[in-house]
Parts: C-alpha cells; sequence; structure tokens
C-alpha cells in the first residue's frame, strides 16, 4: 500500500475537526507516544496526534485519512498490553482516544458502558464509592491508568478471568467506526432504542472481527460490558511446589468444581521465583534461590483469589482447595506446602487496581511480556521449554501463568527482564521470540497479542485459510488499508519477507 505524508493541508483539516488544542505535529510530544516495552518492541513515531471528543469527530477524521492515504492508528491508555502505535512506515496519525472517557453504569440489566478513555482506576474508585456490590472488570495486574475497554477488545485478563473467561467474553456490545467513517453497533444495540443486553442481536454477530484486531478493523468508540457481583469476604491463598506439574494440576482439580469452589476463585496465578527477584534492582537481591528457600518462597507457586458472600462460604471454599492439595499429595508422593502469606501481601493482592506488572523493570531496565495460550494441562511443558530458551539466551527465568474460564485455557506469560542499553539486545530478543514462536506453533499452542515481525507472519504462514479470510474480511472493511497498526500483517510485505499466504 502507498500511503502519503500528513500535510499541512491535512493538519488543518484534522484542526478544523478537532480544534487546535487536539492537534500536534510537534516533535516532541510525538516521541511522547511512543513505549518499547510491555507488548511490543516495535514502534514508529506517528506524524500527527489528533484527539477526537467523540465518535462523530473519529468518523471525520477517518475521512480525512481516506482522501489523503494516510494510516490512522487508534489508541488510548496502551498500558494494559502495550501500545498500539504502528509498526510500519509511514507513523500516519495517531489517533489518542483519551479524551472520550465517559462511563454508564446500568445496574437493571448488569452492564457498564465504556468509551476508549475510560481508565481501570477511575472506574474502580467510581464502582467503590457509588456502586459497591458491583465490580467493574478491571484488567488484573495493569496500572490504572490502564484502560477498560482496551482490555477488553484485545481479549485481555481481567480480575476475575478465573471465572469468567478472558474479557472478550464479558462484551454485550460494540459501536465502531468503520474505517470509511461509516457507524456500526453489534448485538442488541443494532437495533435504535434497544439497550445492549443481548450480545448476538438481529443476526449473525460480527464482533469477533474487531476483538483482537489491533485496531486494523474498525475503531470501537463504545463497548458494553459485563459487570459482575462484588462479595467483600476476600481473601488469597497459595501453594508451593517443586514443579509446574505441582501448581497446575491442583489447580486444575480445583476448576472442575465449577458448581462449588472453583467458581469463587475468581482469579488463579502463578509463577516462579524468579517472578519473586525481578521485582527488585538487580544488584540489591540475592539470585541463589537458597535465599528465597529460607523465607518460605517455594521454587514454584499458585495463587488463588476467592470471593465469597459469607464468611462461612469463604472458609468452606478454603478448605476445599486445601483438600485438593492433600490428596494430590497423597496421590503423588510430592511436597505442595501451603505458603505463609503475610497480611500485607493479602492485602496487597487484594487492592484493585493493583500494580503487579510495574516493579519488573526494576530488575533490568527494560522489560517484555510475551503470552501465550495453550490448554491448561499442556501449559508445564511450554513453561519447562520456555525457561530453558530462557536460560540459553541469558534472560532470568521470569514465568507467569493464570487460569482462564475453569482452567480451560492457560495464559502463559515468560517475562523477558533485560538491559535496554546492551548492544544487540533487540536482535536477541527477536531471534528468542523466533526460536520459541516455531516450536509453539508446531505444537498447536496459539500466540496472542503478535510481535508483527515474529509471531504474526510465522502464525499466518501456518494458517493459510484464516490468513486469506481475514484480508478479504480486511479490504471489505478498509479498502484503502488506512487503520494499520501492523501486528497483525497486513499488509504482509511490510513486516515479513516469507511468501505472503495470500498470494500463494
Amino acid at each position: 500500500m502507498e500511503y502519503n505524508k500528513v500535510t499541512d493541508e491535512v493538519v488543518k483539516k484534522l484542526v478544523a475537526i478537532c480544534g487546535e488544542d487536539n492537534v500536534t505535529t510537534s516533535e516532541p510530544l510525538r516521541h511522547s507516544y511512543m513505549a518499547r516495552g510491555i507488548m511490543g518492541l516495535e514502534a514508529v513515531l506517528p506524524e500527527a496526534v489528533v484527539r477526537p471528543a467523540n465518535a462523530e469527530e473519529v468518523a471525520k477524521v477517518l475521512v480525512v485519512a481516506n482522501e489523503n492515504l494516510s494510516p490512522v492508528t487508534p489508541a488510548a491508555g496502551g498500558l494494559s498490553g502495550g501500545f498500539a502505535l504502528p509498526a510500519i512506515e509511514p507513523g500516519g496519525i495517531l489517533m489518542d482516544m483519551t479524551r472520550m472517557d465517559k462511563m454508564e453504569v446500568d445496574v437493571e440489566n448488569r452492564v457498564m458502558i465504556v468509551e476508549p478513555g475510560v481508565k481501570s482506576g477511575d472506574a474502580w474508585r467510581i464502582f467503590k464509592t457509588n456502586y459497591p456490590e458491583w465490580a467493574p472488570p478491571i484488567p488484573d495486574g495493569a496500572p490504572p491508568a490502564a484502560t477498560v475497554l482496551g482490555d477488553a477488545i484485545e481479549r485481555g485478563f481481567s480480575l476475575v478471568t478465573g471465572v469468567y473467561g478472558p474479557q472478550a467474553d464479558m462484551i454485550m456490545g460494540l459501536e465502531i467506526v468503520l474505517p470509511n467513517g461509516e457507524m456500526f453497533h453489534t448485538g442488541s444495540w443494532a437495533l435504535p432504542g434497544a439497550k445492549p443486553f443481548y450480545r448476538w442481536g438481529v443476526g449473525p454477530n460480527p464482533d469477533g472481527l474487531f476483538l483482537g484486531s489491533q485496531g486494523s478493523m474498525g475503531i470501537i468508540t463504545k463497548a458494553a460490558i459485563k459487570m459482575v457481583p462484588h462479595p467483600h469476604f476476600k481473601t488469597v491463598v497459595a501453594y508451593g511446589g517443586e514443579t509446574w506439574d505441582d501448581i497446575i494440576v491442583p489447580a486444575w482439580e480445583i476448576s472442575k468444581h465449577e458448581m462449588g469452589i472453583g467458581e469463587r476463585t475468581v482469579m488463579v496465578q502463578g509463577g516462579n521465583y524468579e517472578l519473586v527477584m525481578t521485582r527488585w534492582p538487580k544488584e540489591k537481591v540475592p539470585i541463589d534461590y537458597e535465599f528465597y528457600k529460607k523465607i518460605g518462597v517455594d521454587k514454584k507457586w499458585m495463587n488463588y483469589e476467592c470471593w465469597a458472600w459469607t464468611q462461612e462460604e469463604l472458609d468452606f471454599t478454603l478448605k476445599g482447595i486445601d483438600q485438593v492439595y492433600k490428596d494430590y499429595e497423597t496421590k503423588t508422593q510430592r511436597l505442595t506446602p501451603k505458603q505463609e502469606l503475610h497480611p500485607k501481601q493479602v492485602a496487597s493482592r487484594l487492592k484493585k487496581p493493583n500494580k503487579i506488572a510495574i516493579p519488573y523493570a526494576l530488575w533490568q531496565a527494560g522489560f517484555l511480556f510475551i503470552t501465550w495460550y495453550c490448554p491448561w494441562l499442556e501449559s508445564p511443558k511450554m513453561m519447562e521449554e520456555y525457561c530453558a530458551a530462557m536460560a540459553n539466551h541469558g534472560f532470568p527465568e521470569t514465568m507467569w501463568v493464570a487460569s482462564i474460564d475453569h482452567a480451560r485455557q492457560a495464559i502463559v506469560m515468560p517475562i523477558l527482564c533485560f538491559d535496554s542499553t546492551e548492544e544487540g539486545i533487540y536482535d536477541k530478543i527477536r531471534e528468542f521470540n523466533l526460536e520459541t514462536t516455531k516450536s509453539f506453533l508446531k505444537k498447536g499452542w496459539i500466540n496472542y497479542r503478535p510481535d508483527p515481525f515474529v509471531h504474526a507472519p510465522e502464525t499466518f504462514t501456518k494458517t493459510k485459510e484464516y490468513y486469506k479470510m481475514l484480508v478479504k474480511f480486511r479490504k471489505v472493511l478498509d479498502p484503502n488499508l488506512i487503520l494499520h497498526p501492523g501486528r497483525l500483517a497486513i499488509p504482509w510485505g511490510s513486516v515479513t519477507n516469507l511468501p505472503n499466504p495470500y498470494e500463494e
């Protein structure tokens, strides 16, 4: 695709739409939107930044972009999964959605309607003050500035993912501005005057085209998302083990109690002791496991965050979890000791939004989350292979795993902690990504939030039918390819020299 530069004439048109205070070509301000880390290391400097106030302004900006053939990338918080800046040239127009920050709460139908700029911290504060019996499904582990809509449309994980599944499963309807500027609603919202009470709407539901599309199919300006009951009897318990099986298998047994104790373990997540030590500056923390062993940290561990309506219900749940681990110990003759958590640890984990994702950068200044999905009981093999590859490439073996929908899937996340000033470090990371990606795809495991230069092309060369259909949908919705975060390898040649599956 041949794009045009954002000219002064285009900037004047953007100013006429959004106002002079909401359009900039200032180089320092454009650089302030750049990010290399969290979920992606690739970014290109935008040529202009525009901040629309509503869906109508979004539509008008897209009309101008089509007229000039200027690529557009939407972004809001960029903190629950990494910035969506375009990974291909030219940078084009970055559409900063943060001015659109309205939220509605419908207690009767148990949905919240959010615009792209609604932050998790603000949503939690409003619910805690005005709707204490309900909880917004905010992203878990992301900082308070992460957006609710960004996490939802990226199919992320929330504070209740262990029970309710990926965030995309919580969506009841979308308001979308298509690349040509047309407005489109999904679910029951498609009927004028209807509330977003029924996801499947008036016919086939196309919302899956927009969930996880990295903004390449359309710009979502509103989402209706389920809110969940918020009982206030809570705690966190943790169990350890020597191997990944020691934490994964008991969690799977617990998850089978979907009508019982599994229903009250809203977040199930674990990792290894390396995950603990990367939360402090490297020069101040012992690397040897013996230090962590002395303070009661097992090599592997799993946390269970439990919510219940009464103390009796909570006690029943905790007793059930403990019994599962005792049965596992009897069956396997292995030790899975209950971890002694300090009250401050429990309080920190229960605090929402928590900031568990923030401290990793203290270890070596740079960090990158790489995320995969696999069947829950296959996750030990994935984590073993990942840790071996991390060690082989000189990275700390920092590993995190979480249950999705009663352990139907595992979300596996190695966290690469690295010195961003090291010469060649980004090439080293790409080599590591390529090696593990090729191996994991052969095993049937799925990458989530792809790196545009590794995960996307490697995946689509093996899923050619899927990619061809994706391109067909894309060309119908966006014939000028105006929306181009680049992460999905459309256009293909912008990210890889591999043969294009669409042209074979």
